[in-house]
This record gives C-alpha cells, sequence and structure tokens, in this order.
C-alpha cells in the first residue's frame, strides 16, 4: 500500500496548496469570468500533476506501458475510438432514461437545432477527451500499476475507484463572488468536503462513480491497458456534459430516490445501468478482450 499511501498524501499536499493559492489566482484573472471553484480546482490539478512528476520516477513508473499505453499507437488509438461510440451509446441510453422520467428537463431558452446542437457536441467531446486522457492515465494507468505492483490487480482497481469517487465532490461547492477572501480557499476546502461528513446523504452519488471506475478499472485487468478505458470514459463525458448543458433538474428529480441531490444526473439508477454493462462485457469478452489487449 505504499504507493496508494504516497498517491494520497500528495493529494493532501495539492489541496492544501490550492487552498493556499486559489484566492491570488482568482484575483490575478479578475474580470475574465471564472468561478472561484473552478479556478481552485485547476490550481490543485496543476499541483498535483507537478508532484506525480516526481512520484513516478520515485515509484519506478516511467514508461508507455506502466501508464497503459503499451498498445501500438494506431491500435491504440482505434480501440479508444471504437470504445468511445460505445460509451456514448451506453450513456445515451442512460440519459434517455432521465429524460423519459422526467427527471431531467430542457433548460429554459434552449431549443434544440442544428447550431446548438453543434455548440453542445463540440463541449462535450472537448471535455470527454480531456477528462478521460487525464484521468485515465493517472488513476488506470500509473497509479494502478504501482498498487499493482504491491497489493495485486483487484486492490489497485477497487483502490483507485473508491479513491477517485471521493474526489468528485472537491470543489463542487459554490462561493458568493461577494464574499470571497484570502481564505476561501481552505473554505472551499472544507465545505468539500463536508458531504463526506454526511455519507448516507451523498451514497447514491458516491456509489455511482465507484460503479463507473470499477468498470473502468476492471477493463484494465482485462486487457492490460487503458484504450478501452479512455474511450468509454470519454463517451461517457461526452454525453453528461451535453446533458449538463442542454437540460435542468426537474420537480420530480428532487422528490426521487433515482438521481442525487448534489447534480440531479447521478444516482442509484447508474447502479443497475452499470451492472448491465458489466454482465455485457463478460458474456462478450472472448470477442473483444483479444482485440484490445493484442500487443
Amino acid at each position: 500500500m505504499r504507493a496508494f499511501a504516497w498517491f494520497t498524501g500528495l493529494l493532501i499536499v495539492a489541496m492544501a496548496g490550492a487552498g493556499l493559492l486559489a484566492y491570488p489566482a482568482y484575483e490575478l484573472v479578475a474580470g475574465m469570468g471564472w468561478r472561484f471553484d473552478r479556478i481552485a480546482s485547476r490550481v490543485a490539478m496543476l499541483l498535483f500533476a507537478l508532484e506525480l512528476i516526481w512520484l513516478c520516477r520515485h515509484l519506478g513508473i516511467r514508461t508507455r506501458r506502466d501508464f497503459g499505453y503499451g498498445l501500438p499507437w494506431r491500435q491504440f488509438i482505434a480501440q479508444s475510438l471504437l470504445w468511445g461510440m460505445i460509451g456514448v451509446l451506453t450513456a445515451t441510453a442512460g440519459a434517455g432514461l432521465l429524460l423519459a422520467l422526467n427527471l431531467r428537463t430542457l433548460a429554459p431558452g434552449f431549443t434544440p437545432g442544428l447550431g446548438a446542437c453543434s455548440h453542445l457536441l463540440v463541449i462535450g467531446i472537448g471535455s470527454g477527451i480531456t477528462v478521460a486522457l487525464i484521468e485515465e492515465s493517472v488513476m488506470r494507468g500509473g497509479l494502478h500499476t504501482a498498487i499493482a505492483r504491491e497489493s495485486g490487480q483487484w486492490a489497485a482497481a477497487i483502490l483507485t475507484a473508491t479513491l477517485f469517487a471521493a474526489l468528485h465532490f472537491f470543489a463542487k461547492a459554490r462561493i458568493p463572488a461577494d464574499q470571497l477572501s484570502w481564505l476561501s480557499g481552505f473554505d472551499l476546502l472544507l465545505r468539500s468536503l463536508l458531504p463526506l461528513t454526511h455519507p448516507l446523504a451523498v451514497l447514491d452519488s458516491f456509489l455511482a462513480w465507484t460503479t463507473v471506475f470499477l468498470i473502468l478499472g476492471w477493463t484494465r485487468i482485462l486487457t492490460g491497458n487503458i484504450a478501452v478505458a479512455i474511450g468509454l470514459h470519454a463517451g461517457w463525458v461526452v454525453v453528461l456534459r451535453m446533458l449538463q448543458e442542454a437540460t435542468v433538474t426537474t420537480a420530480a428529480a428532487r422528490e426521487s430516490i433515482w438521481v442525487s441531490s448534489l447534480d440531479g444526473l447521478l444516482g442509484y439508477w447508474m447502479l443497475p445501468w452499470g451492472i448491465a454493462i458489466a454482465i455485457a462485457l463478460w458474456l462478450t469478452r472472448a470477442k473483444w478482450v483479444p482485440r484490445a489487449s493484442k500487443q
């Protein structure tokens, strides 16, 4: 567990650094319209990226294969694109369910059309590619390899899934602009961690994230690389991001047990959705695993 302990410790240091530097960074870019919480999260990511450079060298994570990029590039890209489309299709099924159950509805002022949908698609694809490349390279790539060397593949998948699920609560709080001060970075950090002190209130979101990351970790175990994980992750984020931009939570959702009160998107509905995807992957593994893992 040495690698996991190092990773967790450096995360704490990066968050503390973001707490200290978030407000100066906000003041530096004042007038550009960026929310404080988004700036704080970017500062934390930058600090953690610098820490990771040292940590990877310290843990001996140096090669492409260590980061999950062992496939030849053409094959890797082909697999990522294929599974990206599968990710979009499976996420669209989930989005359709939310709309059909009246848990989400079109945002006021949003009119479906070629221009609006094209704009949404660009936003979704940009977010999907960026998020998937960064998160999978770190979590299912370098960190998975480091933990697996010490504790085995499944320990790596479970630990990275639960840790990353918890990290998705960071910088989700909002602080009004007129209440910002030099201590607001630490205030944001405390507000972000506050939901975790009431585990039952956020259990739906936590289990939803954990389900997603366990599926991605499982594909890493089966294939030995992160091509499938990057594709699925990117496809899911594309649809999620578009849904965030084009729809809003309904009154019915606020009374429903199926979606979380935190964002009105994730929730218990993702458990049967994730189980169905896992079953489909398992039943078809003889067809897709050889193609996704062939070196």
